[in-house]
């Protein structure tokens, strides 16, 4: 290999590298198989404005990783259906999140709860 076609190479993987542009969407989130938790991790505290995308990721994660295959013969569940929801927004604040059959989010519920272990009590009632 000469050195100009490594050099272009090398060029050509950092223009790359610079044109790939981290998502805006910041967020971590784990589960015990009962309670799915997200952690807003922006600097903004914005997640919340975009909780339908972060419920479209999050589902597709799960789905990944369980390998379920949620259709049945007459229904398709979402990957996230069974799970009760629990979001730590940028302050530290715990909300239950609510969603439909199919995925879709609906509404957040503050629960006015730094305490995670409060927090996963009270997301138990929610529906």
């Amino acid at each position: 290999m000469n050195t100009s076609t490594q050099l272009t190479d090398t060029a050509s993987l950092t223009a790359a590298l610079m044109s790939v542009r981290p998502s805006r969407i910041q967020f971590d989130w784990g589960t015990d198989n009962w309670v799915l938790w997200i952690e807003d991790l922006s600097i903004t505290g914005t997640l919340l404005d975009q909780m339908a995308e972060v419920i479209d990721r999050v589902g597709f994660a799960v789905e990944l990783q369980t390998g379920w295959d949620h259709r049945e013969e007459n229904d398709t569940f979402h990957p996230l259906f069974g799970y009760r929801l629990l979001l730590r927004d940028a302050t530290g604040l715990w909300h239950g999140i609510r969603v439909d059959a199919a995925g879709r989010f609906i509404s957040t519920t503050p629960l006015q709860e730094l305490d995670y272990e409060i927090a996963y009590d009270k997301v138990m009632w929610i529906d």
